[in-house]
């Protein structure tokens, strides 16, 4: 096994000694060159040093991992997102199958997303695609903006949406299918339920196991033991009969 040359950045020391001495003991192949408290200190080391890895701790005081990441034109570096807290951050992280540990993590969580480092470097070389991380960046610079975009690859690359002009979701298998304002669709190798955990801060609501809808774009809404939503674009879209009373409750607040 290759090694690994690695960073840490967590602003409370005790996590980076922690996460060293468990490097040291449990995975001999990961050399790390320094731990650092802050973003400054991190894009100075990072620079200086050029690792292959960095364990990038999420909330920090003053400026947070996704700060030192935005600085970067272009990221030659690999990240495993260390975090204690379970939210909003995490479903962009989850959406573009990036690494992160919970804190507190297990020598087996930490191997196994290593495991996974591992695999994508090793297949990098081989691998055309648009690096997730780059996907990920671009959907939380955007996911804060009133016209957000939302970054989803495609076999060709990546194709830029405004999440405004998504009229609904569609579950297929393992793939979802997305329903654009001029008709246009697009089929996307992610499951309903990753858009669900993306889109839901932004006024999408899950009607039903197979559909996930964007209230802004939703017309009307027919009575019946479920009902149906009549989007923009003129579909019936059924909701279950158990997603009702929540689904009403969201609707009533537009």
């Amino acid at each position: 096994m290759s090694e690994i040359k690695a960073i840490i950045v967590d602003d409370e020391q005790h996590c980076i000694d922690a996460l060293q001495a468990m490097l040291q003991k449990k995975c001999p192949e990961v050399t790390v060159l320094a731990g650092v408290n802050s973003v400054q200190d991190a894009r100075r080391v990072i620079d200086e040093l050029q690792p292959d890895l960095v364990f990038l701790d999420v909330e920090m005081p003053h400026q947070n991992g996704f700060e030192l990441l935005k600085q970067y034109e272009r990221i030659f570096f690999d990240v495993i997102f260390t975090t204690a807290y379970e939210q909003y951050a995490l479903k962009a992280i989850k959406f573009n199958a990036l690494d992160y540990l919970l804190k507190p993590f297990s020598v087996q969580d930490l191997q196994e997303a290593l495991r996974k480092f591992q695999e994508r470097r090793a297949s990098k070389a081989n691998d055309p695609a648009i690096a997730p991380l780059e996907v990920f960046l671009q959907n939380m610079k955007t996911m804060q903006q009133t016209n957000k975009k939302i970054a989803l690859p495609t076999i060709n690359g990546l194709v830029f949406m405004p999440v405004q002009n998504i009229v609904r979701c569609e579950s297929t298998g393992n793939y979802t299918k997305l329903f654009f304002t001029d008709r246009k669709q697009l089929l996307v190798s992610k499951p309903l339920k990753e858009f669900e955990e993306l889109l839901t801060d932004a006024d999408f609501f899950r009607v039903h196991n197979s559909h996930l809808i964007n209230l802004q774009q939703m017309e009307s809404y027919i009575q019946g033991e479920g009902g149906f939503a009549l989007m923009s674009d003129g579909t019936q879209v059924e909701v279950s009969r158990r997603r009702k009373a929540d689904f009403l409750k969201k609707a009533m607040q537009f």
